[in-house]
């Protein structure tokens, strides 16, 4: 019997530690496991701040080239504008010259004249082939079949003819036009197009064919594209078209403040009574820089100046 209680008590023991031994290696696994996890953890916060310091990186490398492309960007335009500045002093120098000549060679009291600084170049209302033709409703070509000399193609760098490349205009006409294109590419970084230039007596004729009204489209033989100095804009519809269109408004306000800086006069702007025509914000006629910028000033069309 003694011998019975002495081999549990022994058995017990060893359970005892046994179960000891069991929970200190249940413990360190515990202990290996949270370990291994904060490594895991650690693993991926490192992981994640790579991730962060590439990232910034990139972002700090986009907007140091995004600052390097404003500067750029800035620089040209700045030296654009100083070209501009340059060129269009060089334009009121010449103007200036060519209103002191006209001052002490005109006999006229008229403030709308101009002077003549174009060799073979006329000047009068009523030669065919005059700068200042003044042709309307009423008022027709001396020449019914009249074709003016030095028509050149206008399509260019800056200037987007919508007839593929076909359209034409006097040369002194296409000059200035290639100079204001130049100058509101510059502005806009836009060409500008041309839906209609120079037409024929027989080229008019078949557009008035198409029931076109009298209100919007002059007879042949009495059209001022005839004279290979009009154009019409980017687009011939209505005024009310352009009055709802914030591109074309855009686009109107500009010309109304340069074109005459060019030579061009926005020929209907006051309604059959005084035009003849309806208002018509895409024509632009080529009347020489004199004329236009004092018919800007004072506010006049061509209709009003001869009438």
């Amino acid at each position: 019997m003694k011998n019975l209680i002495n081999e549990l008590k022994s058995n017990k023991l060893k359970l005892s530690l046994f179960l000891v031994i069991l929970l200190l290696i249940i413990y360190l696994v515990v202990i290996l496991i949270i370990i291994y996890n904060k490594k895991q953890e650690i693993k991926l916060v490192r992981q994640d701040i790579e991730i962060k310091r590439i990232e910034s990186k990139k972002m700090i490398d986009k907007l140091l080239e995004i600052k390097i492309n404003e500067k750029k960007q800035f620089e040209e335009q700045e030296e654009l504008r100083i070209k501009k500045e340059q060129e269009q002093k060089e334009l009121e120098e010449k103007n200036q010259k060519i209103n002191n000549n006209e001052a002490n060679t005109s006999n006229t009291k008229n403030t709308l004249n101009y002077s003549v600084n174009e060799e073979n170049t006329v000047f009068d209302p009523v030669s065919d082939n005059s700068i200042k033709k003044f042709v309307t409703s009423n008022k027709s070509f001396n020449d019914k079949k009249y074709v003016p000399s030095g028509l050149v193609k206008i399509s260019s760098d800056y200037v987007y003819d919508s007839k593929w490349w076909s359209q034409v205009l006097r040369s002194v006409a296409n000059e200035a036009l290639q100079s204001m294109a130049k100058s509101f590419f510059e502005e806009t970084w836009e060409k500008i197009e041309v839906v209609s230039a120079y037409r024929s007596y027989a080229y008019q004729k078949w557009i008035k064919a198409g029931w076109c009204s009298d209100k919007f489209c002059a007879k042949a033989w009495y059209s001022e594209h005839q004279t290979g100095l009009a154009m019409d804009l980017w687009s011939a519809t209505s005024n009310s078209t352009w009055k709802n269109s914030e591109k074309l408004q855009k686009y109107y306000k500009w010309l109304d403040e340069n074109a005459h800086k060019y030579g061009f006069h926005n020929t209907y702007q006051k309604w059959l009574k005084i035009d003849w025509y309806e208002i018509e914000p895409w024509h632009w006629r080529y009347v020489w820089v004199d004329l236009a910028t004092n018919l800007r000033n004072n506010n006049m069309t061509l209709a009003q100046y001869y009438n």
